[in-house]
């Protein structure tokens, strides 16, 4: 199964929030519309023609007329059966074109185990082509079969290794979804995805009616009909239906016209992935190929294109005309009430009706790199990285300690910046270096330096200028390491489909405090808790208290990580130092990536080695 989804962004970013098209309750302005629209009888549908002079004649402008009344037969299909076979047939020779390996011919020799392997292909290819481009999912879905060939070889991962796999593909819930269905699968149905949309959709996490249909249609040989946003497009057109697009009831028009389809079909899953293939390559967005379109003989936005715009020319000048001329207006009691109004003649790509888009709230974070060193001149540095709750934004990947959702009026402050290190170090740390207002001063800035942690740098009344020179500083816990600095390293854009982040980052080093004689980083708590700030991490495992506190393991300083886990599985890490080479490779998202990428430009415009 494949369609063209519209490239992403950073994690996120598509014309179609969700493939599964979830009904959602239509929005009240879209029902006002339709109430207004049943009590005036399609009459909303009129404009009145441009004003005339006093003498009658026309005052000069241009006349836009709409479309006539229709009726609701025009959103219907009238002869499935045709359109299927012509479909059909152009499906079969364009079906192999670009290679997509996911993509097999049913066969009716399948037993039950034969089927369910089917129906796991599937599933996966569904969710990695979900707002991914089809060309950027296949090396991914030729590597994920690779490593987890069946669905139970995917039920025995845990979500690091899967996010790592993952990695670059963008909306990592997806690849959390697949691991906690494959999961329920194996724990609750043998190791088998349900064989019907009904069960598949109410019992495994993460499918919903359009994915069911999908997998079910072309694993399990069900007609049951699929609705994305290829699909989704192409009826909208071929059933010249002009209404709110995520409103109940046009939903309801367009997977009534999908069913018909795929009812009584022999080959309900080629009938959907032809649907699908049409929509993406034939009837796109912008500049459909409606000459070279298999079903425009039935596409009722086609005709309307056509004889809205030859009565417009041949009745230039006469008045309404194009709004009259060869329309049979129908009973009242059959209008229409749903579709918005269009102008005759309107291009096939007036349809669908575009979607009131939110605007993406501005958020913004202020992100923490914070490096251990045993030393200045030391050449083994370490970065401290948190890993992300199980569910919600980025669900389980890791980043670096982060206070999110910060005011932009808090986010202006030099010393609100050094409070908030400030916490997440107490927080992070089982022995933490003194808070900014008790700390002496580190040594003089050097040249160049952007900013260094001490009252010579704060300004006046800030947290860091609370101890002047004549007051005692108290000695910092046994063993805690001290702030060398901490460097602004300026702002990082993210955008997501529904926030648009701004990374305020800082750069900051700690020195000293190793946990252990061989100088390995300082001992982090393993459940952090941070008052106030709000910040994500991870739930605590059961039966573990969240304060509870160990240092780092020798099996995880050996492979380049230092970790507060306690259990052997890589997923319970919730705070753990990485080596500065693996921090690349680290299961991190695009922005943290490009937060990685700036601060590593402040040192290594300096020659490549830490002040």
């Amino acid at each position: 199964m494949s369609r063209k989804r519209k490239a992403e962004l950073s994690d996120s970013g598509s014309e179609y929030e969700d493939a599964s098209y979830d009904e959602k309750k239509p929005r009240k302005r879209a029902v006002r519309r339709n109430a207004k629209a049943s009590s005036s009888s399609g009459k909303k549908r009129e404009r009145r023609a441009a004003p005339k002079d006093v003498d009658g004649s026309d005052s000069g402008q241009e006349e836009t007329v709409e479309a006539p009344p229709h009726g609701v037969s025009l959103h219907v299909l009238s002869h499935p059966e045709l359109q299927r076979e012509a479909l059909l047939r152009w499906y079969d020779g364009v079906h192999a074109a670009r290679g997509m390996p996911w993509r097999k011919p049913y066969q009716h020799s399948w037993d039950a185990e034969q089927k369910a392997q089917r129906a796991y292909e599937v599933w996966v290819s569904e969710i990695m082509l979900q707002q991914t481009q089809v060309a950027t999912v296949i090396p991914y879905y030729n590597r994920w079969m690779e490593r987890f060939p069946t669905i139970r070889d995917l039920a025995a991962s845990d979500i690091d290794t899967v996010n790592g796999l993952w990695k670059g593909l963008g909306y990592y819930s997806r690849a959390a979804r697949l691991l906690s269905g494959a999961q329920k699968a194996v724990r609750e149905h043998g190791g088998r995805l349900p064989d019907n949309a009904q069960d598949m959709e109410s019992k495994i996490p993460g499918i919903g009616r359009y994915s069911a249909g999908a997998i079910c249609s072309i694993a399990y040989n069900q007609c049951v009909p699929v609705l994305d946003g290829n699909v989704h497009r192409l009826l909208s057109r071929l059933l010249a239906l002009h209404a709110p697009p995520k409103a109940k009831q046009t939903l309801d028009v367009l997977w009534a016209g999908a069913s018909a389809f795929v009812k009584d079909a022999e080959r309900p899953g080629d009938v959907n992935q032809a649907l699908i293939e049409l929509g993406s390559t034939v009837c796109k967005v912008r500049d459909p190929a409606c000459g070279a379109c298999v079903l425009q003989p039935w596409c009722a936005a086609y005709e309307h294109q056509r004889a809205g715009r030859e009565q417009q020319h041949a009745s230039k000048g006469t008045k309404d005309a194009a709004s009259s001329a060869g329309h049979a207006v129908p009973d009242i009691e059959e209008l229409c009430t749903l579709c918005e109004p269009v102008p005759a003649g309107s291009p096939v790509t007036a349809y669908p009706m575009k979607a009131e888009k939110k605007k993406a709230r501005e958020e913004l974070d202020v992100v923490n790199v914070i490096e251990w060193r045993q030393h200045a001149a030391s050449t083994e540095r370490w970065f401290l990285l948190v890993r992300r709750p199980e569910g919600g934004l980025l669900a389980g990947l890791h980043e670096f300690p982060t206070a999110p959702n910060v005011p932009v009026t808090t986010s202006s402050s030099s010393s609100a910046h050094i409070e908030i290190a400030d916490s997440l170090l107490s927080a992070l740390l089982v022995s933490p270096p003194p808070s900014s207002g008790t700390r002496p001063a580190p040594p003089a800035a050097a040249a160049g330096q952007t900013a260094r942690r001490g009252p010579s740098r704060a300004s006046a009344g800030s947290a860091s200028t609370s101890a002047s020179s004549s007051s005692p500083c108290p000695s910092p816990s046994p063993g805690a390491p001290r702030v060398a600095k901490i460097v602004p390293a300026g702002d990082v854009l993210h955008v997501f489909s529904h926030i648009r982040k701004t990374y305020r980052v800082q750069w900051v080093v700690l020195e000293g405090g190793a946990s252990d004689a061989s100088g390995h980083p300082p001992a982090l708590v393993q459940h952090p808790e941070f008052a106030g700030l709000g910040a994500a991490m991870p739930k605590t495992s059961k039966g573990m208290p969240p304060g509870k506190r160990r240092t780092s393991t020798n099996a995880d300083k050996s492979r380049g990580t230092a970790s507060a886990a306690t259990s052997s599985s890589a997923s319970a890490q919730a705070t753990q130092w990485v080596r500065m080479e693996a921090v690349a490779d680290a299961n991190i998202g695009t922005g943290v990536m490009k937060i990685w990428r700036q601060v590593r430009a402040l040192w290594e415009d300096d020659g490549g080695e830490p002040e």
